[in-house]
């Protein structure tokens, strides 16, 4: 954290506060100028507003204030990271269109999520699921190119390595294998077009969001980050990427990644 500008994780801590106006000038001002720079913490704040507006939308007139107390606690509990076990972070209803329309890359992504999400399996066809049990680079194997046909690449990336195992003619899209050591960043980047990725091995924080197994997560052009991966296990991921991306600072030298 410098003295105006505090990190992701600060942030998510300081919303609650935020919203309520009850942060010192100093931290206010720190808050609004990470916002303004932080697409997924910016996200993460709307994603605070709906299921508040929702619950309130289906109470007619005022509500009890134990209705509220016991709101502000679920509300905290999430914020706090206090959730189910399993996949927290889901594919949209408009990702799923992936599996109908014929995008062998979103397809292939969405399933292996099916594969590890009880409750999406609810409402989607479990039958294309694909299990990770044990080594998920063997569980996936059958589902991928031989790899010899993957493009590693080590360069700049920070310690971590990534590999393009896919490529789809349609879309332009790419289809990428991405491992992260414990506890390194990857750098920071812009994206160029959409991305979709997958946890498939270890966890990550991705600005607010701290994914696990089988989380799933999206970025649109122009989105910047650089998530860090847990300390221990390496974190891998499977992600889809249209147009690739470019890093920020001296790394932005290598071109287009992806």
């Amino acid at each position: 954290m410098t003295v105006l500008m505090p990190t992701c994780a600060e942030v998510t801590a300081l919303l609650s506060d935020y919203e309520e106006g009850a942060l010192d000038p100093l931290s206010w001002l720190g808050v609004r100028l990470h916002l303004g720079l932080c697409p997924p913490c910016r996200k993460f704040l709307a994603s605070l507003h709906a299921p508040l507006a929702l619950l309130r939308g289906a109470w007619p007139g005022a509500q009890e204030p134990r209705a509220e107390s016991a709101l502000a606690q679920a509300l905290a509990a999430i914020r706090g990271g206090q959730l189910p076990q399993g996949p927290r972070y889901h594919p949209e209803p408009q990702d799923w269109l992936g599996l109908r329309e014929g995008d062998p890359l979103l397809g292939l992504l969405l399933r292996v999520h099916l594969g590890q999400c009880e409750s999406c399996r609810g409402s989607q066809p479990a039958a294309q699921a694909i299990h990770l049990e044990g080594d998920p680079l063997t569980a996936l194997r059958p589902h991928l190119p031989p790899e010899a046909a993957w493009r590693w690449s080590r360069h700049g990336l920070g310690g971590g390595t990534l590999a393009v195992v896919m490529e789809d003619a349609r879309s332009g899209a790419s289809l990428c294998l991405a491992r992260l050591p414990g506890g390194q960043s990857f750098p920071r980047h812009r994206h160029l077009g959409m991305e979709h990725s997958l946890v498939l091995a270890g966890a990550v924080q991705d600005g607010p969001a701290h994914l696990r197994l089988g989380d799933w997560s999206v970025h649109g052009p122009h989105d910047q980050h650089g998530p860090t991966a847990d300390p221990g296990p390496a974190c891998w991921s499977l992600t889809r990427l249209e147009g690739g991306v470019r890093f920020l600072g001296w790394r932005g030298l290598l071109g287009r990644v992806g």
